[in-house]
């Protein structure tokens, strides 16, 4: 029996070491691996994308990490609620910095790099990031690739051609599994009645599905051929240590909570609601608030439903009006993926809409804006 095991473990041995071989480069180049003891203490991380330079027609500069910035993040890291908070900041938003003038948030990157959007972020959210990790959109296309994919909802067709850039997209609705040029489209996609907010939106729809994909069996397999992918295309003043204590925190499937900069149009552009923005940072980037009781009358909820589902949400109506809410109606071209409560907030109400409900809750900036909560229906939706 002891020789027969010998050359399964052997097997196993070679198989764990053609798995984990492609995380020898990055291992090497930053000294880290996952700490088992994973983060000690929150940490607060800036994110951003790092858009394109070009030296001509067609023709793309080496990377600087010093494009426009794309796609900005402020990240929480919460090991004692084993939490991630993301918190999407526009990036047309408007930040005044003392010696800078006026900008959109995103141009401090060309004008200053990774410390200069910190300081823009800060004065943006009042919240100031202890590290920053930039990506280019070469990363986040080979990082894809390398997962095999990303299952995704397009909700609507989503078409536009950027012939300088090289960039085209083609969508069409229906849930798909995109590859790398196409999840890169999905991100950059904002030709739509939202504009920047509704590339937002998106932005955390993927989060959410990137999340699932790379946790699933099939992406734990992967992983090391994402991590190796994406490494030579990311900048990053974390310390060996914290990546290590990173990675070990990130095995242990933290909760993804994903929010949008609160706010609403005005002005030409997003302007920031201060109270709602105090509310959110004291939740989760703080040390919490204290929850009161949370009422559901006089509310306001955006129904979405796709078609055919009409006499499904005449049901979900009824039920939510009992509950004392004000409803608006959101046909949409899809039917909904699953069935959840969305709030882009606290998430007190989601969680009591949810409970009220029987459904499941998300605290997701992928809410409709102008309503207090979103309700998707699914397919499985329980108002028949």
């Amino acid at each position: 029996m002891r020789r027969a095991l010998l050359p399964l473990a052997l097997l196993f041995l070679l198989a764990l070491g053609l798995w984990a071989y492609p995380l020898v480069g990055p291992a090497v180049r930053h000294g880290a691996l996952p700490h088992p003891g994973g983060l000690r203490e929150p940490l607060t991380l800036l994110v951003y994308g790092s858009s394109p330079e070009y030296l001509g027609y067609h023709r793309r500069a080496p990377e600087r990490f010093r494009g426009l910035a794309d796609t900005i993040l402020l990240v929480r890291l919460d090991p004692g609620r084993n939490r991630v908070a993301v918190l999407s900041v526009p990036r047309d938003l408007w930040v005044e910095l003392p010696g800078y003038g006026g900008h959109k948030v995103n141009a401090y990157s060309p004008l200053g790099g990774p410390n200069l959007m910190v300081e823009a972020v800060a004065r943006a959210t009042g919240v100031r990031a202890e590290r920053y990790l930039v990506v280019s959109t070469e990363a986040l296309r080979k990082g894809v690739e390398a997962l095999g994919g990303v299952r995704l909802c397009v909700e609507r067709p989503m078409r536009y051609r950027d012939r300088a850039a090289g960039l085209e997209i083609h969508l069409e609705p229906g849930c798909q599994v995109l590859n790398g040029f196409q999840a890169e489209g999905y991100l950059r996609f904002r030709k739509d009645a939202l504009g920047d907010i509704g590339r937002v939106q998106r932005q955390q729809a993927f989060f959410h599905a990137l999340k699932d994909q790379i946790f699933s069996p099939a992406g734990l397999l992967r992983l090391p051929q994402v991590v190796a992918a994406v490494e030579p295309y990311v900048r990053t003043d974390l310390t060996r240590e914290e990546k290590g204590r990173l990675l070990g925190f990130a095995l242990r499937r933290p909760v993804l909570v994903s929010l949008l900069l609160p706010g609403h149009f005005g002005g030409g552009g997003w302007q920031v609601d201060p109270e709602a923005l105090r509310e959110v940072r004291a939740l989760y980037f703080g040390e919490g608030v204290q929850v009161g009781e949370v009422g559901l009358a006089g509310r306001s909820v955006a129904l979405v439903y796709g078609p055919g589902q009409e006499a499904l949400a005449e049901g979900a109506r009824e039920r939510l009006h009992r509950l004392g809410l004000r409803v608006l109606r959101r046909p949409s071209d899809l039917v909904p993926a699953r069935t959840e409560v969305l709030e882009n907030g606290p998430g007190f109400l989601a969680q009591a809409l949810g409970g009220a409900l029987g459904v499941p809750y998300r605290i997701s900036g992928e809410a409709v804006l102008g309503a207090d909560l979103t309700l998707r229906l699914g397919e499985e939706a329980p108002f028949r």
